[in-house]
């Protein structure tokens, strides 16, 4: 009878620390579930940082494989250290701050699957998110509805494509080199000047001129003036003043115009660099171009040789 005791309270025992196993695997299941990346708005996340879009960040770059991230909602410098390794990775500046661009990027990083209306999924949900740190409020429900829809719209607009509404590989990859989706809003209409234009010099020249005017402006993201720009909204708006429209993003501006080798290079020339053509800035002559480069940095002149040379265009 004892020896049959003693079985049966080895079993017990064994039962016991099986189900406490089982609940901390269950524990452990559970805080990783709470790891949440999709939120209302992103928040800009540097070193102290303490917050659910610090939080959000870390999970993020666990996911990508990064080292020493702690999930605890404090961004710490060996999470900065691998935020620089990942801005590095796609071409972004390596601030080590959750800018727009930096969260744009991260959030959409994965897979390039086709989506469209009616869709419903988790690479729809990573869609949505990425969508809303990029401008607009897309709520992420994993289904593919027509807040989805028009918000994937207005980014094929902005890249100067047609707006068919579908989440292509090219779309993917726009939200992966961290493009934005610009929101319309409603500015008086400028009357054009067409005599002052052509009585000037040429487009170029006249192009070029009006961005020397914004020599020492600020840099952010989206602007498009008039004090503050993107290397996108300056050059823009230097080639409005020449009497041509067009796009608000690098890559739009690039798919337009008369592709121009480098050694037949004219003032007022759109000099493109790095890959997936993520930034532009105003050839000025002397292997120099005028260009909006980050936060931080005065709108100002920089040797084309400092930047991965892409191409160029003339319009």
């Amino acid at each position: 009878m004892r020896r049959i005791a003693k079985i049966l309270v080895s079993g017990v025992a064994s039962v016991a620390l099986a189900l406490t196993i089982g609940i901390g695997s269950a524990a452990t299941a559970d805080a990783a579930a709470k790891c949440t990346t999709a939120l209302k708005s992103y928040g800009h996340v540097k070193k102290g940082t303490k917050s659910k879009s610090a939080k959000a960040a870390e999970c993020l770059l666990k996911s990508a494989g990064y080292k020493g991230i702690k999930t605890n909602g404090k961004f710490s410098a060996a999470e900065v250290k691998a935020l620089k390794k990942f801005q590095g990775k796609v071409k972004l500046s390596k601030t080590g701050t959750m800018n727009r661009r930096t969260w744009v990027a991260l959030l959409s990083r994965g897979s390039k699957p086709t989506l469209r209306y009616g869709d419903k999924s988790k690479s729809v949900k990573r869609l949505q998110s990425a969508l809303t740190a990029s401008g607009r409020k897309v709520p992420a429900t994993g289904y593919f509805g027509p807040i989805t829809r028009d918000a994937v719209k207005s980014l094929q607009r902005s890249q100067g494509w047609k707006a068919s509404g579908k989440a292509t590989a090219g779309v993917w990859r726009a939200l992966q080199a961290g493009a934005e989706v610009k929101v319309k809003t409603s500015k008086p209409k400028k009357k054009k000047k067409k005599s002052s234009s052509s009585s000037k010099g040429s487009k170029g020249e006249i192009a070029l001129a009006f961005a020397k005017k914004q020599i020492g402006d600020r840099y952010s993201y989206g602007g498009d003036g008039p004090s503050s720009w993107d290397c996108s909204g300056l050059t823009q708006a230097a080639w409005r003043k020449a009497g041509i429209k067009l796009p608000h993003s690098a890559g739009g501006q690039f798919r337009k115009g008369k592709k121009i080798k480098k050694s037949d290079l004219k003032k007022g020339d759109l000099v493109f660099f790095y890959s997936g053509i993520s930034h532009v800035g105003i050839y000025a002559g002397n292997g120099k171009v005028l260009h909006a480069s980050r936060p931080g940095k005065p709108v100002g002149y920089i040797k084309m040789s400092y930047m991965p040379y892409q191409g160029a265009r003339r319009y």
